[in-house]
């Protein structure tokens, strides 16, 4: 190091409670002098501040009232603290507690209800939706303006596109894919907004009010997406699932009501939304008619006699003993239950019938039908049949009472045709629709999940001893349950015809018309630039072909 550079260091303490310090150079003393100068004007300052301050060179006194400070000079002080002092460390930003707001209606809260029409709006609405405006202009700006106004979530949205699409209204990209600037937002009115972010339209062809192909039906297209359309869309396993879809679409039909869009309709939209109310009920109960039917008395019998649930039974094997889950009817269960049932509900003439085939090996299935059937009537267990399964005897002890369940057979409109011939076919079409009845003993707690009404398909079965027995249940259907063509229209669109491709042939392809070929004309010669360009609509009117030279 030169020893031409001013050298500090930091003062040290003896025994004696002396000060040594290093000889101080020139570039020192004018340190010291000018501390010293600002100690004598600030000497008059209030003589409240830390030693933290004194140590930072503050404006109070520099003599400390500590022992180890006592004769210290205050320039020296000043050296020694910053000489020893640390590094303030930089104090961290407390975050945020992360506390929001509320957070914003989406508008399908279950209690929300749109607020009261300002008189701007009325005048607004009163014009937007003018009687003397088609139905079809009526019904795409209320979509558009009802799209706008609601916070969807991805489910709900895709739910409402497969409504409208159903319903006959396109769902497809937005018109400005990049968004809109901020000056168009402003020279634009809310209507204006609305219609350049939709993305559902109406096709040209329905605002046609003298079209006879479209029907205006706000109920029979609800029944038909409800009982047919959403079930297969969409998961429908709990009853607040089932709740949220059905709240989406009573969402807007309440919209079109208070905003009156369509009142020549008002009738048709509240009988839609009764249909709402039912369906929340039934889709709950065709989702758990699926996973309780055919019941503990039609399994035993599908068990004991070869149907679907034979040789079902895991519960023996080694693996399953630690796990718990549905490992299926032991043969023995299932002889339990069947007896049990056929002493509650089988009257003289069928146990006899059962004892004769059992004895003599006979009892077996004697027909198999895949059907469609709708419940007519159920009948519960009646106090005798419960006193009888409310015993404490071994043979009953723990099963559940059977009661009885009354179908009749009905067309499902997507069962396929029936292939007939056409003399089959006119027959059939002069005679009525040949309705069957069946009677089948199932769980009073599984019918506690049905309603009359209910449509379902299944494999039914009849026993040699005359008792019918459900195998398997296919699906099962609401009371309103329909299939609309409106299904067949989905993603379908007009056809339109394509020109032929202009074809850069080889060289050594040529075409001469069919005149030249049939009556030995001269050698073909190879077609001009302008020629060939009329070769497409030449082609297709049989009058060019292709040859190799």
């Amino acid at each position: 190091m030169d020893s031409s550079e001013p050298k500090v260091t930091a003062p040290s303490t003896t025994e004696n409670n002396h000060v040594e310090t290093a000889p101080a150079t020139d570039a020192t003393r004018n340190v010291l002098a000018e501390v010293n100068d600002n100690v004598t004007c600030n000497s008059h300052k209030d003589d409240t501040k830390t030693k933290k301050d004194v140590a930072w060179g503050g404006d109070n006194d520099l003599i400390d009232s500590d022992d180890e400070n006592q004769g210290l000079d205050p320039g020296d002080k000043i050296l020694r603290d910053l000489a020893n002092a640390k590094p303030e460390k930089k104090k961290k930003k407390k975050k945020k507690s992360g506390k929001k707001g509320a957070a914003a209606p989406t508008g399908f809260e279950e209690y929300y209800v749109d607020v009261p029409v300002t008189p701007e709006q009325y005048q607004e609405e009163k014009t937007i939706y003018d009687p003397s405006i088609t139905f079809s202009e009526r019904i795409e700006t209320a979509i558009q303006r009802y799209v706008a106004r609601r916070k969807f979530d991805s489910e709900r949205k895709d739910l409402f596109d497969k409504y409208m699409s159903y319903g006959g209204v396109d769902s497809g990209p937005k018109m400005f894919g990049g968004g809109l600037d901020k000056q168009t937002l402003e020279e634009s009115s809310a209507a204006e907004i609305a219609t350049m972010t939709a993305t559902n339209f109406v096709d040209f062809d329905k605002h046609d009010p003298r079209s006879s192909k479209y029907v205006v039906d706000f109920d029979g297209v609800l029944k038909g997406f409800l009982s047919s359309r959403l079930p297969v869309a969409f998961s429908m396993d709990t009853e607040q699932q089932i709740k949220s879809h059905v709240a989406v679409i009573r969402n807007f039909l309440n919209y079109l009501l208070h905003h009156d869009v369509c009142p020549e309709y008002q009738d048709q939209i509240n009988a839609a939304r009764d249909t709402c109310n039912i369906a929340e009920k039934q889709l709950l109960s065709t989702s758990q008619a699926c996973r309780l039917l055919p019941g503990d008395f039609n399994k035993a019998c599908s068990v004991i006699f070869g149907g679907q649930y034979q040789n079902s039974y895991i519960g023996d094997l080694e693996w399953t003993k630690s796990l718990d889950f549905d490992k299926g009817m032991s043969e023995d269960q299932a002889r339990r239950i069947f007896l049990a049932g056929l002493a509650a509900h089988g009257d003289n003439e069928v146990y006899k019938k059962y004892t004769k085939h059992i004895t003599k090996k006979k009892a077996r299935i004697v027909e198999d039908i895949k059907t469609d059937l709708e419940i007519v009537e159920m009948e519960c267990a009646d106090p005798e049949i419960l006193s009888y399964y409310g015993s404490t005897e071994n043979p009953v002890k723990g099963l559940l009472p059977l009661g009885i369940l009354r179908v009749k057979t009905w067309k499902n409109p997507e069962d396929p045709p029936e292939d007939l011939t056409e003399k089959e076919e006119l027959e059939r079409a002069g005679k009525p629709q040949e309705i069957k009845s069946y009677t089948f003993w199932v769980e009073d707690q599984v019918m506690s999940k049905l309603f009359v009404g209910m449509k379902f398909t299944a494999r039914v079965y009849k026993l040699s001893f005359g008792v019918w027995f459900l195998d398997t249940v296919l699906g099962a259907y609401c009371s309103f349950y329909r299939v609309l063509p409106n299904e067949k229209m989905l993603g379908w669109r007009e056809h339109k015809y394509l020109p032929p491709r202009a074809v850069n042939r080889p060289p050594d392809l040529q075409i001469v018309t069919r005149q030249e070929e049939t009556e030995g004309g001269e050698a073909p010669k190879a077609l001009s630039g302008e020629e060939e360009g009329e070769v497409g609509e030449q082609y297709e009117q049989g009058e060019d072909i292709i040859v190799e030279e």
